[in-house]
């Protein structure tokens, strides 16, 4: 009996600190629930995954300022006992408003700031001018 007593406490003494440091850096997605061009009343999301210890701040701002009353889900850990949640606010995607989301964590030496991706297409008549020039000179080699 005494030397299973021992054992286990030779187990909390030497294991479980390194439990605690176990950490993992957070991965940060921000996409809109639905496609820009949906009818849809959409959403902004932040997705944050993979990190550890659980304690996070996650704040999406509109323009560098945070939004108010976002809707945040129950933090939750997936198999490899990393954790993840998702932050959203209701938003108009057409807007000229810049989003972002804001993560400060543990692992981070500052808070770690994922800018909204969507862009209206950038292609312009004349790159497709260019295009077709260049198609068809190439063609031309190739034919003649």
């Amino acid at each position: 009996m005494a030397r299973i007593f021992l054992l286990a406490l030779l187990g909390q003494f030497c294991f479980l600190p390194y439990l605690d440091a176990i950490t993992s850096s957070p991965k940060v997605q921000v996409y809109s629930r639905h496609p820009t061009d949906s009818v849809k009343k959409n959403y902004i999301n932040c997705y944050v995954s993979g990190f550890h210890p659980p304690q996070i701040t996650i704040d999406l701002l509109k323009n560098g300022q945070k939004i108010e009353n976002v809707e945040t889900s129950d933090l939750s850990f997936s198999n490899d006992w990393t954790f993840h949640r998702l932050v959203s606010a209701p938003f108009d995607p057409h807007d000229k408003s810049e989003y972002a989301c804001r993560v400060t964590h543990s692992t981070l030496r500052e808070p770690k700031e994922v800018k909204w991706g969507f862009k209206k297409s950038g292609l312009k008549w004349k790159d497709f001018k260019y295009a077709s020039l260049f198609l068809k000179l190439c063609l031309n080699r190739i034919w003649l």
